[in-house]
Formats: C-alpha cells, sequence, structure tokens
C-alpha cells in the first residue's frame, strides 16, 4: 500500500472515531487489528465498513467500569451499533455479513461468532413482531384528539394514542431482555408481545380513557364506561384468548406465559422503578402522574442495556414510518426468520404453498399443528407389540435425551418443547412402523425398535422439527452438538420422516428438512470426525455406477441396495440374514455408532456398507443437480461438456476423497468446472463468473467460497485451521491433484481417451399431489402417451362442461378418474386399467372432442 493511500486511510479513521467520540484504548486497539488483517488479506468494498467491523470487534472485547458496585464493570464501551452503523453508511445486511468475514480474518474467538449470530438473528424476529404489533394496537386503540391537535393548551402529561404505541413497546423490549429464554423463538416472543399490550390494554381500562378505546374489538368489557360498570373487576379482566384469536397465536401458552413469566417481570419492574404505579394491581402505568415517568424510565432502562450487550437498538422502528405502515420493502433486508429459498432436492413432494406466508402466523400455525397430536403421551398399541423390554429401552433413551436438552438449554422452562418433541416421536414412529410392515410384511418391528441409531435420529429430527416451527434461535446444527449425533447418520432419518408424516408437516417444515438433508450431505458428514472416513478407510469410495439403483438390479445384488426409497428397515437395520441374527442384535443394548452397518459383498470381492451406499446415491444425485444448474448458467450444458464436467467430478470425489475432508461440496464443483475451463482453454469464462452465477443457487452462502480449508489444525502443537479464499484453495491445492488426470479433456493429441462416467438422471415421482387432497396425477404409460389426444384444460379458465365432458370420456374407457371431490389419502396401489392400443373408434371420439372444443372457443 501507498504512503498516501496509507495515510488517507489512517485519516479516514480518525474522523470516524471522533464523530462516534471514541475512547483512544478502543481506538488503538481497533486500528491494529485493522492493519494486522489488511496485510494478511485484501478488503474489498468500502473502507468505511471494514472500520466499522474492527470499531465493533474492539469496542466487543473491552469493558467500561462502573460505579455502584466494587469491581463492577461493563462488557464492551457503551458505543451505540445503530449510531455507529450511520456514521459509517452500512445497512444491517451488509455489516452482519462483513462482521463475520471479519471474524475469521481476525482470528476472533468463538463467543464473538455467537454474538454475531445472535445479533443476525435478532432484527428480522423484531421486525416481523413490529408488523404483527401494529396490527393488534389498531384493532384495540383509536386515535384520540391530542393527537391531531398541535396547541400549546394540551397537556403534555397526558398519555395520547402515539405516545402509548411507543410505550407499549418499548415495555416489551424490556421484558423481553429479562431472560435468555425470552428470545428463544419467535413464538415465544409473540406469546410475551401480547401480555404485554393485555397490561397496557387494562391500564387504559383503568384510567377510563374513552377516547382510546376501540369498542368494537371483542376483548372490550361489557358495560365498560357506564355507572353499572363495576371498576373492581379489571383486576380479572384479561384479553388474552381474544388477542390469540385475533392474531391466531396459543390461548394456553400465552396464557401461561402471563401467569408464570410476565407478572414475576412486571412485579420487578415496579420494585426497582422501571414502572411507576400500582404494584398490586399493576394498574396506575398510564395515569397522569405516571406516564411520563414510566416513558422516561423505560427508555433508559432499554438504552443501558442495548449499550451495555452492544446490539441493535430496536426503537428504530418507531422513528421510522415506514416500518409502521409494515411495508414488505421496510423490513429489515436479508434477515428473514425462515428459509426462503427452496432446496433443490424433492421439490416434487413439497405441499403446495400455504395462506400464511407471514413469519409469526407460519410459526403460530406450525405449533398448532404439532399441539394437536400432544395428547399423545406414549406408544400406541401397534408399538407395543415390541414387548416391554424394548419400550423400556426407548423410554430410557428419552428420559436421558431430554436431560442433555435442557442442559444444553440451561432453562427449566424448555421441557414443553421436549414434550411436544416427544408426542410427535410417537405418532411418527407410529407411522414409519406401520408403512414398513405393510411394505414388508414379514419383517420383525423389534430389529428396527432395538437399533439405537435409529431411534436416536428420529428423537433429535422430532426435536429439530419442533424448534424449527418455534422458529427458535437455536439453529441447525444444534441438535447435532445438543445429542452428540453425526450428520452422516441423521440424514438417514430425513427421508423417511418426509415421507411419514402424514399431512402433519407445512410446507416450510419440509423444505426445512430437506435443507438439513442437503446440508449433511454437501458438508457436515465430510468433517474429519464423521463415521463416514471410518467406512471409507475400510472400503472405497463407490462411484455413481456403482450405487444406480438400476445398475444394481441388473446384478441381482442385496434388496437394501435395490430400493430408491430405502425404508427404515433397510437403511438402520443390521445385517438381514436369519433369525439367530435377528435375536442377537435386538438383545444388544448399547451398539457402536457403526455396528448397524450392512455390509454387503461385490462382485470384486471388496466390501461396503449397505448405508454407505445409500449416502453415496443421494450425494451423487445433489452433485448432479447443482452441477447442472451451475453448467447451464455458464453455457456449459450441452452433453459433451457436461459429461466430462461429471466424469472430471466423480474422479476427484473417489480417487482423491481426501479433498472432501472438512470442506464442501459446492467448493470441489466450482474447482472442477473452473480446472475444466483451463484445459479445454474456453474463452471468456473466469472464476469470478462461476461464483457469480453459483450465488443463484438456494445454498449458495459467501463462506463456502471465502472460508475454504487450506491446511488443518494440528492439537499436538496447538496450531490453528488455516482458511483461505477459494482461489487460494484452487491454485495450491486443487490444481495439483487434479490436473493430471483433468488433461486427458484438453483435446490434445497426446490426451488419452478416458471412459466418461454415466451420471444420475432426474425421474419424476410419481404419483405428484398437485393440490391438498384433491388430485393425484400417476404415471401413464408409454403405449398411452401415442395414443393420446390432445385434450387440454386450464383450471379457472376452461368452461366446467369441458372437464365434465372429459371425466365422462375418461369413464367410459375405463381410465383413472381424477377424484376432484374425494380423494382416498390410503397408501394402496394406484390401479390402472389396460388399454387397448389400437382403436378406431377411440380416434373418432377424440376427434369427435376435439372439434366440440375447437367451436366452443370459437
Amino acid at each position: 500500500m501507498s504512503v498516501n493511500k496509507a495515510a488517507n486511510l489512517r485519516s479516514q479513521y480518525e474522523d470516524l472515531c471522533r464523530e462516534l467520540n471514541m475512547d483512544r484504548e478502543t481506538e488503538d486497539m481497533s486500528w491494529k487489528m485493522f492493519e494486522e488483517v489488511l496485510q494478511r488479506s485484501t478488503l474489498e468494498g468500502e473502507p468505511l465498513h471494514w472500520f466499522c467491523c474492527a470499531l465493533y470487534a474492539a469496542c466487543r472485547l473491552s469493558y467500561t467500569p462502573t460505579v455502584g458496585e466494587s469491581n463492577a464493570i461493563v462488557m464492551g464501551n457503551c458505543i451505540s451499533l445503530n449510531k455507529m452503523l450511520r456514521c459509517c453508511e452500512i445497512s444491517i445486511s451488509d455489516f452482519i455479513s462483513k462482521i463475520k468475514v471479519w471474524h475469521e480474518m481476525a482470528n476472533l474467538p468463538c463467543s464473538f461468532l455467537r454474538q454475531i449470530e445472535r445479533l443476525e438473528r435478532t432484527p428480522g424476529i423484531t421486525f416481523h413482531l413490529y408488523c404483527r404489533y401494529n396490527d393488534i394496537f389498531e384493532k384495540l386503540f383509536i386515535s384520540s384528539p391530542n393527537d391531531k391537535k398541535n396547541t400549546k393548551y394540551r397537556s403534555v402529561a397526558r398519555c395520547s394514542s402515539t405516545k402509548l404505541y411507543d410505550l407499549c413497546w418499548c415495555l416489551y423490549l424490556c421484558a423481553k431482555n429479562e431472560e435468555p429464554s425470552y428470545n428463544m423463538d419467535i413464538v415465544t416472543s409473540f406469546h410475551l408481545l401480547l401480555c404485554c399490550i393485555d397490561l397496557i390494554y387494562i391500564n387504559v381500562l383503568g384510567e377510563n380513557r374513552i377516547d382510546l378505546v376501540n369498542r368494537n374489538f371483542v376483548g372490550f368489557p361489557e358495560k365498560w364506561g357506564t355507572s353499572s360498570y363495576d371498576s373492581k373487576q379489571l383486576h380479572n379482566h384479561c384479553i388474552i384468548g381474544a388477542l390469540c384469536n385475533l392474531a391466531g397465536a396459543l390461548p394456553n401458552d400465552a396464557k401461561d406465559m402471563k401467569e408464570n413469566h410476565c407478572k414475576r417481570i412486571f412485579t420487578k419492574f415496579f420494585k426497582i422503578k422501571t414502572i411507576h404505579g400500582n404494584e398490586n394491581t399493576f394498574l396506575g402505568i398510564i395515569s397522569n402522574e405516571n406516564f411520563e415517568r414510566n416513558v422516561k424510565s423505560l427508555n433508559s432502562a432499554y438504552e443501558q442495556y442495548v449499550l451495555s450487550v452492544g446490539e441493535f437498538d430496536e426503537r428504530i422502528l418507531l422513528s421510522n414510518p415506514n416500518y409502521r405502515k409494515g411495508s414488505s420493502d421496510a423490513g429489515v433486508e436479508g434477515h428473514s426468520v425462515t428459509n426462503p429459498q427452496t432446496p433443490y432436492t424433492r421439490k416434487h413432494i413439497l405441499p403446495n404453498k400455504e395462506d400464511v406466508p407471514e413469519p409469526v402466523a407460519s410459526a403460530t400455525n406450525n405449533v398448532k399443528k404439532l399441539k394437536d397430536i400432544a395428547k399423545i403421551s406414549g406408544p400406541s398399541d401397534f408399538i407395543r407389540q415390541a414387548g416391554v423390554e424394548t419400550l423400556n429401552r426407548i423410554y430410557e433413551k428419552l428420559t436421558k435425551m431430554q436431560n442433555e436438552f435442557t442442559s444444553a438449554l440451561n432453562n427449566a422452562d424448555v421441557g414443553n418443547r421436549f414434550k411436544t418433541a416427544e408426542s410427535l416421536f410417537f405418532y411418527l414412529l407410529d407411522k414409519i412402523l406401520r408403512v414398513e410392515t405393510r411394505t414388508k410384511p414379514n419383517i420383525n418391528i423389534k430389529i428396527l425398535l432395538g437399533t439405537e441409531t435409529f431411534i436416536t435420529t428420529l428423537i433429535v429430527c422430532c426435536v429439530e422439527i419442533v424448534l424449527d416451527a418455534y422458529q427458535s434461535q437455536k439453529k441447525f446444527p444444534w441438535v447435532l452438538t445438543c445429542f452428540n449425533i453425526s450428520a452422516y447418520h441423521f440424514h438417514k432419518i430425513i427421508e423417511i420422516v418426509v415421507r411419514s408424516h402424514d399431512e402433519l408437516l407445512s410446507r416450510p417444515l419440509i423444505k426445512h428438512l430437506n435443507y438439513i438433508e442437503e446440508t449433511c450431505l454437501e458438508s457436515l458428514a465430510w468433517k474429519s470426525e464423521s463415521p463416514l472416513w471410518d467406512i471409507i478407510r475400510t472400503s472405497a469410495l463407490p462411484t455413481w455406477s456403482d450405487v444406480d439403483v438400476d445398475n444394481l438390479a441388473k446384478r441381482n445384488q442385496s434388496q437394501i441396495q435395490q430400493s430408491p426409497n430405502c425404508s427404515a428397515y433397510e437403511t438402520f437395520s443390521s445385517t438381514i440374514v436369519n433369525e439367530s441374527t435377528r435375536r442377537d442384535l435386538f438383545n444388544s443394548a448399547r451398539e457402536s455408532s457403526n455396528a448397524n452397518e450392512t455390509i454387503v459383498k461385490k462382485q470384486d470381492g471388496s466390501r461396503r456398507t449397505a448405508s454407505l451406499t445409500i449416502f453415496c446415491r443421494k450425494f451423487y444425485k445433489l452433485a448432479w443437480i447443482r452441477l447442472k444448474e451451475l453448467c447451464r448458467e455458464l453455457m456449459l450444458a450441452e452433453e459433451p461438456h457436461l459429461n466430462k464436467l461429471w466424469t472430471l467430478f466423480e474422479y476427484s470425489i473417489t480417487q482423491r476423497t481426501e479433498l472432501m475432508q472438512d470442506r464442501h461440496l459446492d467448493q470441489m464443483i466450482m474447482c472442477g468446472i473452473y480446472l475444466y475451463i483451463r484445459v479445454q482453454d474456453i474463452k471468456f469464462k473466469s472464476f469470478t463468473d462461476i461464483m457469480k452465477f453459483y450465488r443463484k443457487q438456494p445454498q449458495a452462502q459467501s463462506r463456502t467460497y471465502r472460508e475454504v480449508l487450506i491446511e488443518a489444525a494440528e492439537e499436538e502443537n496447538g496450531s490453528h485451521a488455516e482458511y483461505r479464499d477459494i482461489i487460494y484453495f484452487y491454485n495450491n491445492i486443487f490444481v495439483k491433484n487434479l490436473t493430471p488426470y483433468a488433461l486427458n479433456f484438453s483435446g490434445r493429441q497426446q490426451a488419452q481417451n478416458v471412459p466418461l462416467s454415466p451420471h444420475p438422471t432426474e425421474k419424476q415421482s410419481y404419483p405428484r399431489k398437485l393440490s391438498n387432497n384433491l388430485i393425484t396425477v400417476s404415471r401413464m404409460e408409454k403405449s398411452e402417451h401415442s395414443h393420446s389426444p390432445v385434450l387440454t384444460y386450464e383450471f379457472s379458465k376452461s368452461p366446467g362442461k369441458n372437464l365434465e365432458e372429459l371425466n365422462s370420456f375418461i369413464r367410459s374407457r375405463g381410465k383413472r378418474n381424477l377424484p376432484f371431490t374425494e380423494f382416498d389419502s390410503s397408501d394402496g396401489p394406484i390401479i390402472e386399467s389396460k388399454i387397448p392400443k389400437k382403436t378406431p373408434i377411440y380416434l373418432e371420439k377424440c376427434r369427435g372432442i376435439l372439434q366440440d372444443r375447437q367451436e366452443d372457443i370459437k
């Protein structure tokens, strides 16, 4: 860097520090950190944005002495994060993105990363709650005349609807910061917000503010405002139930929040004078005597909290009229509490989009569905057939995992979450076992129920479903850490659950499970501590041809490997050979993590586990979809290019498998494509183009190409793992390992003609549900395709008689009838009538229908 440029950066940095009134110690620490990072890395973009990251990190690593208790300190230096972002001219989303990168470049501690993750989740949740708060407030209160008058004679102390709006929101912000558990998930936070609204509403009634209350609200007390109304009734009046009906929340949970948590919070606020009023009745908060004091004290308490923990000041929503309108473009950009992208895999099984896209409504809707099965407190009679001994082991596992869950969250109030997960576990277990026995009547369910990995992963999956339904801040893969389970084993249960939930799980929850499975396949299962590496050491990683269902069927291999959608019994059970083996496996109470791997003999004499075959089959299908989509964007989707690229990718996975350790599938795909571009000497294609189009993929994250493992940490000398960007990884590691093989595709004369590897093919799954319990479409036989007339019916457009004629004709020919009025949800086979291959009368009727349809159009 030139001297002039360095001087300009320093001058710009000092001006920023003066504007923020930064203390000298933090300023020097931040600049030192910035210089060290600048020497090791290239900082792209606006320098002010990186100054912001350096200053924020330095602020959080410093401390401030406080007056009062001896040796009392506050972590941080009490600099407003909102002011810092404003001075640095950076948005919340850009700041979150850059501070994550800064954490890696500056080698900051893990505790700092946890704070960033909390910082990332909070704004999105708060904004969505604020939108609901605005809607609810407008239904409870009306604008008072004081809001419209602007006169010096107006009483300053008297509460207006605008000031009431601000007071209630600030009360919620203070209440939710009392304990971390109140921010645990969006549903809990929403119930807390409703309790705060309930308190303020009762206070408005207590002050007889007729000018503020909307009498059309269903929770409005009868005879209120008249001489016959007994004011003592206010003490027991509660609008929680009415608010829950209005907002689609859960009344029992919200009332439980009010009785067991909010009363304790509000009592504390009265005692420490955060709120002034009657401590016994919780009234008098908005009286002329106390209102202004309460506004000031609540704002002061919240501001003190925000400055001490370095979080966003969420009162900013009150000062922006666009936020109060609740417009979608006024939200906290880039921070949604749900995953908006649809994963590539299993799109065809997703239910239709629901009419509750708003995150709070979506969360409460998901929780309601789970609450419907909360009455399930134990195994069904069907499960009890396995015997007392098996059930006792399951109960022991549930008790052990509940203790681990409660201990990990360090909060006794989370027990209800696990109880919900336990009900879901028994519900899904019954569904899964019934499917297993229906498809394989002779199986012994004791083997499956005696398989510890199956039971454990199903419980963990249920916990993850509950956490995601509540929009918990504990995001995947937190559950894997909590229960000490590997992603390699966990991925096995996902598809089984998705196939067995029987309409219980919503579209967002299924998308979330699909996203989890892809995450396990793409990276988590390839961590150095994964059991996958123990299996690979004993048997080489198979190619796609080795695991393809069609190829295995031709070889007449084990039934375990022939099923395209492996059942739970096939995926989890131990070696299926004879009854003595089954008894031994069932009686084994403690099996190792790999003890349930079925070993299958190959023709060449090597041995491979069935679970490895299933894993690789899913992994290759996922890799093929992503490779094909990226090549399509890069204009490399022609068969010659695509087949060669797949062959190169498969070679990198099977012959240079160590490259995947602690790395990501997408890293291998991007590097493979660029290496192919170089050896083929394809012009106008750069690595920048690859990353540009990669960012369009639903799973894309910037850290995938910004943070690639270069050198693993060594425990003996205590060295840290080294991460660099993907270009560095490509130039220093990938090229050295793959160039000799890649030159086979260079087109030069000395290049050898290597055989191209077969790749997966995407087959549409049938039957496919197109609408909830209304229409199911099944595959037609080839003979039906060739003789089918060109008939179309457009829903909501074509006249109804067209559909009647179409159904009438289909019934007359013995074909399948689309059940538009009723739907049989049984899992029985779809019966198809056989159609003659050539039927002149059939063709004549088709021509008649076409002619009638053309006349209708005219």
